[in-house]
């Protein structure tokens, strides 16, 4: 098959943190092209399309609620296509930009009365640059390179505005974190969620060794129901939830589900096994940092174990599942990974991908990472080592959307955003 014959958008969604670690937003990245970075799009475009019909795919764990930050170029603000997405909680993005022509700020100010909100991004609050900043309900920073007292400059500029939500961006470590907040920033987005704030002496919990020893009894190619039973009927708090979601209209069983058994037998094993995966994976770290790195982590584990089946890979696809499900445990329990993986029921070859070998499961990870950085030529390539199609990658990212969806929805509306 021609790789150029099926091609499917990619959507980067990298969440926007308050100062409690609370989701606010996400910052989407778009790519339907080889060279796009941003929504551009017409009014009849496929681009268009590919946008609204992929949106329901980005709400993230905050639901409706949470705030969509998208670019679009000013020609298109000028045409009015920001109107082919919500309003409500999306953010039209725009770079900051001098004397910017009337008609943008016409457009730009309709646009508010429908319910958008604008953003700036790469503020630093440049003269002639001001008409546009004059609109702006949010204003991000790039603080890459910048001192302190450069950024609280900035932070002093926004606010001669008005504007009071300022993001930081490219917030990449723990420092960084730190530098900005003491400027004054609000907001934060980079990958310092990804990494862990390793603490010194820092060793795994009772609790959380049980966790994971609950993995060893579920990785069976078949259910061990003696064991099994008991050790989720023990955990009253997954067995509450595990009725509670097999209940739900997702599954529409004729019979309510009234025991762990039961639920095993209607339900399939593979789903059960798949499904308190990721309770164990969520219950070890609640916080909404930590669902941002739960939900990432399955995507990762669908993803690899999609493209997995439909790219050549089936004997090794519940091996890549567990790869991408703890790719993120260190920054999820703050600890390194070397300490983890001696817990983990997963082969060497996995743990040592896992602690950053170079081994046969390494690109496999490197295609994550290249997504969520919305790195494409990195995706392509990465992809052609793996010898997977373009189109299977694709279609594999966007089902992991869904599929981790379905789960971490719900979970999200048991710990609803502040």
């Amino acid at each position: 098959m021609d790789e150029t014959t099926y091609q499917t958008i990619f959507v980067a969604r990298q969440p926007i943190f308050t100062a409690h670690n609370d989701t606010w937003g996400y910052l989407m990245l778009f790519r339907d092209s080889q060279d796009a970075d941003r929504a551009v799009i017409s009014d009849n475009s496929e681009a268009t399309m590919n946008l609204v019909a992929n949106l329901p795919l980005c709400r993230g764990l905050a639901g409706n609620r949470s705030r969509l930050l998208i670019h679009f170029t000013p020609e298109d603000v000028v045409a009015g296509t920001p109107l082919a997405v919500p309003s409500g909680n999306t953010v039209i993005t725009l770079e900051e930009q001098a004397d910017p022509p009337g008609g943008l700020l016409k457009a730009l100010r309709d646009l508010k009365g429908d319910g958008y909100e604008v953003a700036v991004n790469n503020f630093e609050g440049r003269p002639g640059c001001e008409p546009l900043v004059e609109l702006a309900d949010v204003l991000v920073v790039n603080i890459a390179d910048r001192g302190p007292s450069e950024l609280a400059a900035i932070v002093a500029r926004g606010q001669k505005f008005g504007v009071s939500r300022m993001i930081a961006k490219c917030v990449e470590n723990a420092d960084d974190l730190e530098r900005a907040r003491e400027a004054g920033f609000s907001l934060f987005h980079g990958f310092f969620f990804k990494h862990p704030l390793t603490e010194s002496g820092r060793k795994i919990t009772s609790s959380e060794i049980t966790r994971l020893k609950l993995f060893e009894i579920i990785e069976k190619d078949e259910p061990d129901f003696d064991a099994l039973a008991p050790a989720i009927e023990a955990d009253v708090a997954i067995s509450y939830r595990l009725l509670n979601f097999l209940n739900s209209a997702s599954f529409s069983f004729a019979t309510t589900i009234t025991s762990i058994r039961q639920a095993v037998v209607l339900a399939g094993w593979k789903p059960i096994r798949n499904w308190l995966r990721l309770i164990i994976l969520t219950d070890m770290a609640p916080s909404q940092k930590s669902l941002e790195l739960s939900y990432l982590s399955a995507h990762r584990a669908k993803l690899f174990e999609t493209a997995a089946l439909g790219g050549g890979y089936e004997d090794e696809s519940d091996k890549l599942f567990m790869l991408g499900l703890f790719s993120l445990l260190d920054a999820l329990l703050d600890m390194r990974m070397e300490t983890i993986v001696r817990h983990l029921p997963v082969d060497d070859d996995i743990k040592n991908a896992l602690c950053g070998e170079d081994n046969r499961y390494a690109p496999w990870l490197a295609l994550a990472k290249a997504i969520e950085q919305s790195d494409w030529d990195a995706v392509g390539a990465t992809a052609k080592t793996l010898d997977l199609l373009p189109g299977t990658v694709a279609v594999s990212y966007q089902h992991a959307f869904t599929w981790a969806d379905s789960f971490f929805v719900s979970e999200s509306q048991e710990h609803p955003k502040q």
